[in-house]
């Protein structure tokens, strides 16, 4: 929609604010609003100081939910911001609804049971967002992703088992990580007062970070992939070329991902257009594999064709994450150089 900017006064201008959204958010004279400013793109964000939250205890019919449904409204719930999820029907609540809800219990942070009957189940989330900041929250996204392809590629080149079971086991706490981080994003986004508490200056960059972690969890089903095929094939026996090529593009994609997040965290256009560079070398090192198996044909050669696709798709979700950070880097530093003819 459109507004007409007002003259109020000699020096005062004014935009009149929607009917619909003040009824909403049952607004009326001499309330309080906060401005909050993007100091890259200009934008503004207004929202009522005191703004209506989002409903701390929410009821979840499971009576008319199948199991899978119930743990999905389980989840929904728990990322926007739901304080207290009761699940009730009504009559005593199925086993594998039961067995779905501790499932989620385990894989989401500070979520419990406090309650539970025959037909009811209450679990409680004690996440509050103070307690923790976005760009923290990230870096241990991040840091748990590298870890399961460091396990990944060890297990790919020294075929030790061990370490892919490690892999395979470490997706959950990527899955716990991201879905607090959203929990937190939609917190953020709602109330920008609490920009400051979670770690951010400003709260516009909220989706681009959601969009980054997005990628890190991408990349650690791709890890979880690799490892998964190890383990279904009791490993590879790998020829010491097709081993130097993976290893060429795992070295390649480690180097993206670590230059990658320097380039998100403290975003400039020097450090995005080194990360570039590396995007480059990736894709050739792809290549070069790709053309050793296509004439080589090792074996187990599906499995390893399907391991490089994994590791040339982890590096598309890099680069994905790169964008972001070069919209960054051009959001803070707009004026760039062209070339001199």
């Amino acid at each position: 929609m459109k507004r007409k900017i007002q003259q109020l006064g000699s020096s005062t201008l004014a935009v009149t604010l929607p009917a619909e959204w003040v009824r909403e958010q049952d607004l009326s004279k001499a309330d309080q609003l906060v401005v909050q400013r993007d100091e890259n793109s200009g934008s503004l964000l207004v929202v009522p100081d005191d703004p209506e939250t989002t409903e701390a205890e929410v009821t979840i019919d499971a009576a008319s939910l199948s199991p899978e449904s119930v743990r999905r409204a389980i989840l929904g719930q728990y990322v926007l911001g739901r304080q207290l999820i009761r699940i009730e029907s009504d009559q005593p609540l199925d086993p594998t609804v039961l067995d779905e809800i501790i499932e989620i219990e385990r894989r989401l942070m500070g979520l419990g049971v406090v309650e539970e009957g025959s037909d009811v189940v209450v679990a409680r989330c004690s996440v509050d967002p103070g307690d923790f900041e976005l760009p923290t929250l990230m870096k241990r996204l991040w840091r748990t992703e590298s870890t399961m392809r460091t396990e990944t590629v060890e297990a790919l080149l020294t075929d030790d088992l061990a370490s892919a079971r490690r892999a395979v086991k470490r997706r959950s706490q990527i899955e716990k990580l991201f879905y607090l981080f959203l929990r937190l994003v939609f917190a953020t986004y709602r109330d920008p007062r609490l920009n400051q508490s979670v770690g951010l200056e400003t709260g516009f960059p909220l989706l681009g970070y959601r969009s980054v972690a997005q990628d890190v969890v991408l990349m650690a089903d791709a890890d979880r992939t690799v490892a998964t095929l190890l383990l279904d094939a009791d490993g590879f026996d790998l020829d010491d070329v097709t081993s130097t090529r993976l290893e060429a593009v795992t070295d390649s994609l480690s180097r993206l991902a670590t230059a990658t997040r320097r380039a998100v965290t403290a975003p400039t256009v020097g450090a995005t257009t080194e990360s570039h560079a590396i995007v480059d070398e990736l894709e050739s090192d792809v290549d070069d594999a790709q053309a050793h198996l296509e004439s080589a044909r090792p074996e187990p050669l599906l499995r390893i064709q399907r391991t490089l696709s994994a590791f040339q798709k982890s590096g598309g979700h890099a680069a994905d994450s790169l964008d972001v950070a070069t919209n960054f880097a051009y959001r803070s530093s707009p004026t760039t150089a062209s070339d001199e003819t």
